[in-house]
């Protein structure tokens, strides 16, 4: 026990995602690009312990030694701007994050803590803000944080922030690989702006399958205009590998440089690990329609 906390009073599964779509389709006079994108939960989490502390004020600590435990941390943020909108700056929370999230995979890891922590503050404080404040909250933090805070299956527009629920993907399986190499967002961006804006959108054909709840329609029409424009040659050679092993369709998630690829069943994802070993960390998972578990 760390000296001026109280019992853990609360643990929290933070769920990922992955962007079936992501269409790029403008930009801003202030520079942030404008999407059209397709995002799945999947049950792969971080853990959070969330506890009050007699220490006021916001401590982080984290098991991932690169990740930042100050206000460069998109918890940390988040924690900051619900206890300012709620008016309980004096209080002291203590959090500790478990990361298992690849980061700079385009799985939203952060995002997805950052959610957690709103979703488990207004358990622990007992103020029952609406999913809509929550989220509002959560745009704050950044443009995949309202999505992380809604969960399932949704279309999200403007920066990202504007969410509609989606249907959920139909029935499958998922591997997930994150090879060595990774993708800053910024870099990610900049890497973009080199090409001019692409005319193609996949998202609204992604709606129709999802709508109609076709996993062969679905995998067929997953596109990502990061993947097409960053070009990473791991990112070509596990989405071969992916295909080669029976995946229906495989894709780069967000900015990268996650890949993943959608099987039908448990036994055809877990016989692809075979062929895909070796070539990053790889994770088993399914869509998930919640965004976090708590357990108080």
């Amino acid at each position: 026990m760390v000296e001026g906390k109280d019992e853990v009073e609360m643990k929290v599964k933070a769920f990922g995602k992955i962007n079936l779509t992501l269409d790029i389709t403008g930009r801003r006079e202030d520079g942030f690009h404008l999407l059209d994108t397709v995002m799945q939960t999947v049950s792969i989490w971080d853990e959070l312990d969330i506890q009050r502390s007699r220490d006021s004020g916001i401590h982080l600590q984290c098991s991932r030694e690169s990740i930042p435990v100050d206000r460069k941390n998109t918890a940390y943020r988040a924690a900051r701007f619900f206890l300012e909108d709620q008016r309980l700056q004096s209080e002291g929370i203590y959090i500790f994050i478990r990361k298992y999230t690849p980061s700079r995979s385009g799985m939203g890891g952060g995002s997805a803590d950052a959610a957690a922590v709103l979703h488990g503050l207004n358990r622990m404080f007992e103020t029952k803000l609406s999913l809509e404040h929550l989220m509002e909250l959560g745009a704050k933090v950044g443009s995949d944080v309202p999505f992380c805070v809604a969960g399932g299956a949704a279309r999200c527009t403007g920066v990202g922030t504007i969410v509609e629920p989606a249907p959920m993907m139909p029935e499958c399986w998922l591997v997930v690989a994150k090879p060595p190499a990774g993708m800053s967002t910024p870099r990610a961006y900049a890497l973009l702006d080199q090409y001019p804006l692409s005319s193609n959108r996949s998202t609204p054909r992604m709606m129709e399958a999802l709508e109609a709840g076709n996993l062969k329609r679905v995998a067929k029409n997953l596109s990502n205009r990061f993947d097409e424009t960053i070009r990473l040659t791991p990112v070509r050679q596990l989405k071969r590998a992916m295909l080669e092993a029976g995946a229906l369709g495989a894709m780069m998630t967000g900015s990268g440089s996650g890949v993943y690829g959608i099987f039908q069943t448990e036994q055809q994802a877990r016989q692809s690990l075979r062929k895909l070993d070796g070539m990053g960390r790889l994770f088993v998972v399914r869509p998930q329609k919640e965004s976090c578990i708590i357990i108080p």
